[in-house]
C-alpha cells in the first residue's frame, strides 16, 4: 500500500475482511508504507508464522505460500523469488512489523486503501476445490447450480472451518495435475484414497465407503453373501468392478450363469422383473436410485464389499489445510450434520 508521502509515521488503521483489528502498537505508516505487526495477520488470516531470534528472520507461511524476511533487511523471499520492499521490517515494543502489501502479495490476498479513512483492508482469500461435476450422487448440476452429496458436504465442512470455499468444475483426469500446480487448493470429487495418489496428494480421513453390493427382489433374504449367490443368474454392467467380482463367482461355481448389462438401470429394471434373480452394483449410485424410488421392488442385501475409502485431497505437505479440514469433517461426523447429508443421497448408513 502507497500513501501520501505527508503521512509519514503516522498511525493507520488495519481490518481483515471488513472487521477491525486492533494490535499493540497500531499499523503506521512510513516512507508511503503501511507498517502492519506480521503476527496480528497471520492470526487474523490462519497462516503460520515462525520467528528466528538469532537470524532476527520472520517467516510466514500458508499452504504453498511461503515468504521469508530478516530485520533491517529490504529484500524478502516471495514464494521463491527475491522482493524489493522500499522499507524493511522492523521491531516496535518487541513486535515486528512488515509492510503489508508484502503480506498480501505473498499469500495471495486482495488488499485495499481507504485513503480518507487512513485503513487498509485485507480480504481473506477463498479456498477453490476442484471438483468433476459429472458424478451423481456426489456432484453434478441442477441448471447452473453444483448440487450433490459431497457440494452439501463441503459446505458444511466450509462452516466449521470459517473459510470460503468455491467449487471449480474440472474434469477428473486434471484434477490432481490441477492440484499440484496449484489451481486448486483441495480436491473433493469422490476421489479414492490409494498407495499410488498419496504418494502425490495428501488426503484427509475418509468420509465414505465407496463398494459394491448385492441387489435383489423385494422378499429375498436380506443377509446374503456372494456364496449364497452360487449357481444363480446374477447381472452386473459389463467392464465394471462388479464384472470381475461375478466373474470369480463363476470360475469358483461353474452353474452360476452371469448376465453382463451396459447400464445400471438395465440392471436394476432385470432384477426388479426377475430376469436375473440378484445382481451385484456399485452402492452409491444404486443407494441414491433406491433413496428416490421408494416404490421400487428392489432392495440392497448383505454388506458391502469391495470398499474403497473416498477422501478430500490436499498439496502435499500442506498439513495446515489437511488439519482443518480434518477437524471439519471431525465436526460433522460428531454433531450428526454428515449422517443428515448421507442420509439425504443415500439412505440410512449401511
Amino acid at each position: 500500500i502507497c500513501v501520501p508521502a505527508a503521512d509519514a509515521r503516522q498511525e493507520a488503521g488495519l481490518q481483515i475482511a471488513g472487521k477491525t483489528i486492533e494490535s499493540d502498537p497500531a499499523p503506521f505508516i512510513d516512507n508511503n508504507r503501511v507498517m502492519v505487526p506480521v503476527r496480528d495477520i497471520v492470526d487474523a488470516l490462519q497462516a503460520d508464522v515462525s520467528w528466528d531470534g538469532e537470524k532476527q528472520a520472520v517467516t510466514v507461511v500458508k499452504g504453498s505460500n511461503q515468504i521469508a524476511m530478516i530485520i533491517g533487511d529490504p529484500q524478502a523471499m516471495v514464494n521463491g523469488e527475491n522482493v524489493d520492499m522500499e522499507v524493511p521490517p522492523v521491531i516496535v515494543n518487541g513486535r515486528t512489523m512488515v509492510p503489508v502489501r508484502i503480506l498480501a502479495e505473498g499469500l495471495q490476498v486482495p488488499i485495499s486503501w481507504d485513503n480518507a479513512a487512513k485503513i487498509v483492508n485485507l480480504e481473506r482469500t477463498v479456498l477453490v476445490a476442484g471438483s468433476s461435476v459429472d458424478f451423481p450422487p456426489f456432484e453434478f448440476k441442477e441448471g447452473d447450480e453444483f448440487v450433490g452429496f459431497e457440494m452439501e458436504l463441503i459446505d458444511a465442512v466450509e462452516e466449521v472451518i470459517g473459510e470460503k470455499i468455491s467449487v471449480k468444475d474440472i474434469s477428473f483426469d486434471q484434477l490432481i495435475p490441477s492440484l499440484r500446480s496449484g489451481q486448486v487448493d483441495l480436491i473433493i470429487s469422490g476421489i479414492t484414497i490409494h498407495e499410488p495418489r498419496k504418494e502425490v496428494v495428501d488426503f484427509t480421513i475418509p468420509y465414505f465407503d465407496y463398494g459394491e453390493i448385492i441387489i435383489t427382489a423385494k422378499g429375498s433374504d436380506q443377509d446374503m453373501v456372494l456364496g449364497d449367490l452360487a449357481g444363480q443368474k446374477i447381472a452386473c454392467q459389463s467392464g465394471s468392478i462388479s464384472q470381475e467380482t461375478v466373474n470369480e463367482l463363476v470360475e469358483k461355481f461353474p452353474e452360476t450363469r452371469p448376465v453382463f448389462l451396459a447400464t445400471l438401470e438395465e440392471i436394476w429394471l432385470a432384477t426388479e422383473q426377475g430376469i436375473v434373480d440378484a445382481a451385484i452394483v456399485p452402492y452409491a449410485p444404486t443407494a441414491y436410485y433406491l433413496t428416490g424410488h421408494s416404490d421400487s421392488n428392489l432392495q440392497m442385501a448383505g454388506k458391502m464389499f469391495d470398499s474403497q475409502q473416498v477422501g478430500i485431497a490436499v498439496q502435499k505437505g500442506d498439513q495446515q489445510l489437511l488439519n482443518k479440514l480434518n477437524h471439519g469433517l471431525e465436526t460433522l461426523f460428531e454433531n450428526g450434520t454428515y449422517d443428515r447429508i448421507y442420509e439425504k443421497w443415500f439412505g440410512p448408513n449401511v
